[in-house]
């Protein structure tokens, strides 16, 4: 995903600079993401990441995460990594 659409995205005005900056880097390094199985060891990495700095998203924020990363993914593996969030979702409830 180019950097200067997650700037200019709306859904992205209110979060603070420091989990956008964070976003930005992921963004940056998995551009290259194309499988749910790349997405989802992108998506370990970064959390063990957030938590050694002490951050913490919300849902709302996780979901758009997720968004970013399936950009780079055909629409193929984007319907699977849906699929799969849905499920996800269905089992926390």
């Amino acid at each position: 995903m180019n950097q200067q659409d997650l700037l200019n995205n709306p859904q992205l005005q209110n979060i603070s600079p420091e989990k956008l900056q964070f976003l930005m880097e992921l963004a940056k390094n998995n551009s290259s993401t194309s499988t749910p199985q790349d997405m989802a060891q992108s998506l370990k990495n970064a959390s063990e990441s957030v938590k050694k700095e002490g951050m913490n998203f919300s849902s709302a924020e996780r979901d758009l995460i997720i968004e970013v990363l399936k950009q780079s993914m055909p629409p193929q593996e984007q319907k699977k990594v849906d699929l799969l969030m849905q499920m996800m979702k269905t089992m926390r409830k």
